[in-house]
């Protein structure tokens, strides 16, 4: 059985095990009754989820979405990258607007998940889509992680702060298709590189504040 895109699909899968490996350390080690914790664990599980499935996409449907396996393939990541958007998004109203009440902000994540799920789902599949959908919430705990690394003095929420921002360049150069060599390690491959040590920061940031 052949595999596409090796290098794609090595450094997805490692950094499926990585995140795996770092919830699993978060949920043994941190506080388990903490939301914060909680949370860091559903985000780092999901991310490693996402890299799998992502995994499993790259190396055995080369046509991508435009047949019905790969769409169906495709479909785990995109509900992947639903629950770590809706994390972030619940995290950052928490921090953010405290004072809405827990009810308000579960509706809204609710709905936000829905509609995400729903485009990403049935309208519109496209890695774009899920980036409208992602971006927006990844700045808002951002900003809500350098409000409280400001607020708090904790250095953990620099560390959440900085984690992200690694993501965000990690995009940045997915996007821009900077690759270390255009066939064996190419611009995804980098990506899931740089993502890796966001993931490793994103785990100590949790630690610490968790």
């Amino acid at each position: 059985m052949r595999i596409h895109d090796p290098d794609v699909v090595y450094t997805d899968l490692g950094l499926a095990l990585l995140g795996s490996f770092l919830a699993w350390r978060l949920w043994r080690h941190g506080r388990r009754g903490e939301y914060l914790t909680r949370a860091g664990v559903i985000l780092l599980a999901a991310l490693a989820g996402a890299a799998f499935f992502g995994a499993v996409f790259h190396a055995f449907f080369p046509s991508n979405t435009t047949t019905v396996a790969g769409l169906l393939a495709w479909a785990p990541v995109s509900l992947s990258i639903v629950i770590v958007a809706a994390t972030l998004l619940a995290l950052g109203l928490r921090s953010l607007f405290p004072g809405s009440g827990i009810g308000v902000r579960r509706i809204l994540v609710a709905c936000y998940a829905a509609a995400f799920a729903v485009t990403a789902l049935v309208i519109d599949e496209s890695y774009d889509t899920i980036v409208r959908f992602y971006a927006p919430t990844l700045v808002l705990f951002l900003v809500a992680a350098v409000r409280e690394a400001l607020r708090t003095k904790e250095a953990g929420w620099w560390l959440l702060a900085v984690s992200f921002v690694l993501s965000i360049g990690a995009a940045v150069l997915q996007q821009a298709g900077i690759a270390l060599h255009p066939e064996y390690f190419d611009h995804n491959a980098l990506y899931h590189v740089v993502q890796g040590l966001a993931v490793v920061v994103l785990y100590s940031g949790f630690r610490r504040i968790g």
